[in-house]
């Protein structure tokens, strides 16, 4: 699973407003973003929420904030530059916690996403895919992919790892839809659904305590109960950062994905006939379809002393924006970083799992699981093309992730 935005920072001026992406702006950075983005490889920004702090956009810079202890994940949420609803929690969650802290976190859940444990998911992957396209197959075009296979999907899987019982799925996609907004509900609503999934999940706890299965969650209640080697808030807020992670984002590079692929019918038709390329073209998308389309889509930090990077030096205490799609696009990393190539070499270089000890421990599944999607859905329609022109695409707005609203496809 791609790593998550921590916060909301363009690099365009404070207070223009973003209105709704469309058509290749809607799965990609628009031309204008990418501009400003390059004018340095650090900057200092005032962002739309009116935070100021250091924009990092070149690849080298963004790595060595994402690896350089002096770069602190807990130093930004000790002084509040977290905007996200989790930071309001007592505990911090792994993705707050530095050094060791972090690391006995890690620990914990690593070996569930191990590469042998995520290649033994691709059968059952498959199976869940093949189950969600059937019914589109059998109803004829046109269909929606977001709501028919891109958002179920991974969905599905994370509930199955976990041991989530799957007629929950739709209670926790409304809750997930009000946790990773920034405004599209009411300031408050998405508190309360962070609540009611850190509720849910520490009745799912207890429910397991009841009857154990084979799921990662009963893993973490043993290390709880047996190993002591967390304590019950950490495991409750483990699950849910789990659940959470597992789900919006790889959906939003599955829609935005497919988007890319049928914006661009010479990359599609090179996919057709080398099927061999997925994987490649699974690296390209993640490259070049980021989880915000119009936000930096990176991770937030804070600086424990000076540092000088980029040719600047950035004071202590300074919160810094390392923007993962910035890298991605750094023309000196990638050659025509515009230039979508499902067949570019290098492309698997992107940072959009993150860099460093906080890399997302769940890329491995994320990647299966595009993999098979693509893979899948191509073979299922070979006369795939999109049901509306490609400038009604429109991605959401107000939320953390910009996955697309829709995806009308015909064949």
């Amino acid at each position: 699973m791609p790593t998550i935005p921590s916060n909301a920072a363009t690099g365009m001026p404070s207070g223009c407003p973003l209105a709704t992406a469309r058509g290749r702006d809607a799965y990609t950075v628009p031309a204008p973003v990418l501009e400003a983005w390059r004018q340095a490889p650090v900057r200092e920004v005032t962002t739309e929420s009116g935070q100021k702090g250091w924009l990092v956009t070149g690849m080298a810079e963004v790595r060595t904030v994402l690896s350089d202890p002096r770069f602190s994940r807990a130093e930004a949420r000790r002084i509040g530059a977290v905007v996200v609803p989790s930071a309001v929690l007592a505990k911090p969650g792994i993705n707050d916690l530095d050094g060791p802290e972090h690391a006995r976190m890690r620990r914990l859940v690593a070996g569930a996403f191990s590469a042998r444990r995520i290649r033994a998911l691709r059968p059952r992957i498959q199976q869940i895919t093949d189950e969600l396209i059937a019914p589109l197959v059998a109803a004829g075009p046109p269909a929606d992919l977001v709501a028919g296979l891109c958002r179920p999907l991974p969905l599905t899987v994370i509930f199955e790892i976990l041991g989530v019982p799957q007629e929950d799925r739709e209670l926790f996609s409304g809750w997930a839809d009000r946790v990773m907004a920034t405004t599209a509900y009411p300031p408050g609503e998405s508190l309360k659904a962070l609540e009611a999934v850190i509720a849910y999940m520490g009745d799912l706890v207890e429910a397991k305590r009841r009857t154990p299965d084979d799921s990662l969650l009963q893993e973490l209640i043993t290390a709880r109960d047996e190993e002591d080697r967390l304590s019950e808030e950490e495991l409750v807020h483990l699950g849910s950062g789990l659940l959470m992670a597992g789900n919006e984002s790889t959906a939003t590079e599955l829609g935005k994905g497919f988007a890319a692929l049928l914006d661009n019918p010479d990359q599609l038709a090179a996919l057709r006939a080398d099927p061999s390329l997925v994987p490649a073209a699974v690296e390209e998308v993640l490259r070049y379809a980021p989880l915000s389309a119009r936000e930096n889509g990176g991770q937030v930090r804070a600086t424990t002393c000076d540092v000088e990077l980029g040719g600047v030096v950035i004071p202590a205490q300074s919160v810094v924006f390392a923007s993962l799609p910035g890298a991605n696009f750094d023309p000196a990393a990638f050659p025509e970083p515009e230039r979508f190539d499902v067949a570019r070499e290098g492309a698997e270089g992107h940072l959009t799992f993150g860099y460093g000890a906080h890399r997302c421990l769940g890329a491995q599944l994320a990647r299966m699981e595009l993999e098979v999607a693509f893979g899948s859905v191509l073979a299922a329609f070979p006369g795939l093309r999109l049901a509306v022109p490609a400038d009604e695409l429109v991605n959401a707005q107000g939320r953390l992730i910009s996955g697309m609203e829709a995806l009308p496809v015909t064949w």
